[in-house]
């Protein structure tokens, strides 16, 4: 019935899907896997750089979640992600990246983010979305 749906198919009192914010410079990476997140419920708002990243952090919605490189042009990933939780304390971060080692060089975030490598496994990315976003539900 057209009655028990609103908002695109959503059924009425449904949650609504994480939301996600990736910041990720590369066209194709960003396409593939905003497409996979969407089909797996998620809705996925996606930045190619740090300057407009960080310019969504201070006048958007809180979304759910931020999945971000840590070499993206006009910034790193590093402080985006701290800019992020200085804005929201204990969003949650997710660094898809091939810098691992960068990465983990850095001081820890608390909360920790979670770190991945590139190329992703995205089973992997999945269960850590889902796992972080429980955790502060």
């Amino acid at each position: 019935m057209a009655d028990d749906f609103a908002d695109g198919g959503a059924p009425k009192g449904a949650r609504p899907p994480p939301k996600l914010l990736l910041v990720e410079d590369d066209t194709t990476s960003a396409s593939r896997l905003s497409q996979l997140l969407v089909e797996d419920g998620f809705s996925v708002e996606w930045i190619d750089n740090a300057k407009d990243a960080t310019h969504r952090l201070r006048t958007g919605q809180r979304p759910d979640a931020i999945l971000l490189d840590y070499k993206i042009p006009h910034g790193d990933g590093v402080v985006l992600a701290r800019a992020a939780r200085a804005q929201w304390p204990g969003i949650p971060v997710v660094f898809v990246t091939s810098y691992t080692e960068v990465v983990q060089r850095e001081p820890p975030m608390d909360p920790p983010a979670v770190l991945i490598s590139k190329p992703v496994a995205y089973n992997e990315l999945i269960s850590a979305l889902h796992a972080l976003l429980a955790s502060v539900s």
